[in-house]
């Protein structure tokens, strides 16, 4: 997949899951919704998959302190490595963040483990997957509580 392809909103009928992809990232959840929402490195044809997002939430396209949700894309390795970059100096340390990635079959020059094992070696742990769309998908993480 390019860079700069646009994503596309699956009919419903053929859409993997019912659940709104909202729900899914846990922008909208049972309690309410965030209010701060940060995006970094969205494709085109993304805020159109989100629909419409409560008024509450307000989205940013960068890391803030006061940022508690990032949905964060990586199309490759370089990407990856740049990201995991930016989360170490920037994420809130209660704040999660979803890793998007391409897709096995669109195939990028990175997979979910090497994901997984990049993004433990510095101190986030997954802990939910989620199909984002029919070429993206994500890993959800948080910083590993530390022991005291």
């Amino acid at each position: 997949m390019k860079p700069n392809t646009p994503m596309t909103v699956p009919p419903k009928d053929t859409a993997y899951s019912g659940t709104p992809l909202p729900k899914k990232l846990g922008i909208v959840t049972a309690k309410g919704c965030v209010s701060k929402l940060a995006i970094l490195g969205e494709p085109p044809g993304f805020r159109a998959l989100l629909g419409d997002l409560p008024s509450e939430t307000s989205i940013h396209t960068r890391l803030s302190p006061n940022v508690p949700l990032a949905l964060c894309f990586a199309r490759s390795r370089n990407d990856l490595i740049a990201l995991l970059d930016t989360l170490t100096l920037k994420l809130p340390a209660s704040a999660h963040v979803w890793i998007i990635h391409p897709k096995a079959h669109t195939k990028p020059d990175f997979n979910q483990n090497d994901l997984r094992d990049a993004a433990l070696s510095i101190g986030l742990v997954d802990y939910k997957v989620c199909s984002v769309s029919a070429d993206w998908s994500g890993l959800k993480f948080c910083w590993r509580k530390s022991k005291e």
